[in-house]
């Protein structure tokens, strides 16, 4: 494993206007169970142009100051001391960060957490994928033990938006009408055919 530097190049979103800036900052320390992971892949999701512009929905999904890029994969580099995952492991990022403690965490609805964190978007932490390294505490830490690559890997989050919303329904021999063809949409169609819809 390379050494770790000590700063590192990354975007940050600082002030309520039209803005991202890329920068050098120092790289952070992973603490209890966090895990530092050097950054593979990053995808750009629509919400990342509503935090660029600081639109009305911005102000509602974001707590500035932070770093965006809430779908992110990477390695591993170093773990904090009661951390679960291992140097050298490659791990996607759930960016959702759900309490576990609240009614709809006890309720398997983690998804809707009333308490929820959001990486990539400053919301119960400051970090994000749109940098070279980045702390994820390692319970929001999927490890990929397969040979899944880090393109794929990095739309696990996306894919899992699309699973989430059809999983709600009981498509299995049915007929589904998707409206709106972006990323989500067409995971969707390939989610709902892959749980059995016939068209």
């Amino acid at each position: 494993m390379d050494l770790i530097p000590r700063s590192m190049k990354s975007l940050l979103k600082t002030e309520e206007v039209e803005s991202y800036i890329f920068t050098d900052v120092d790289v952070p320390e992973a603490q209890n169970d966090e895990v530092l992971i050097l950054v593979d892949k990053v995808a750009i999701c629509g919400s990342d142009y509503n935090l660029y512009k600081w639109n009305s929905v911005a102000k509602v999904i974001a707590d500035i100051p932070f770093t965006p890029g809430h779908e992110a994969t990477g390695t591993v580099v170093k773990a904090g001391p009661t951390a679960t995952i291992s140097t050298g492991q490659r791990v996607a990022v759930e960016n959702h960060y759900f309490c576990g403690d609240c009614f709809q965490c006890k309720t398997d609805r983690g998804d809707i957490c009333s308490n929820m964190g959001q990486y990539g978007h400053g919301k119960k932490t400051r970090h994000g994928g749109c940098s070279q390294y980045s702390i994820v505490p390692s319970k929001y830490c999927y490890q990929l033990t397969t040979d899944i690559s880090s393109e794929q890997a990095v739309v696990l989050e996306p894919m899992g938006v699309a699973h989430n919303a059809i999983e709600q329904l009981d498509v299995s021999g049915e007929d589904v009408l998707i409206i709106g063809c972006g990323p989500v949409g067409c995971l969707a169609i390939s989610i709902a055919k892959a749980l059995g819809a016939i068209r």
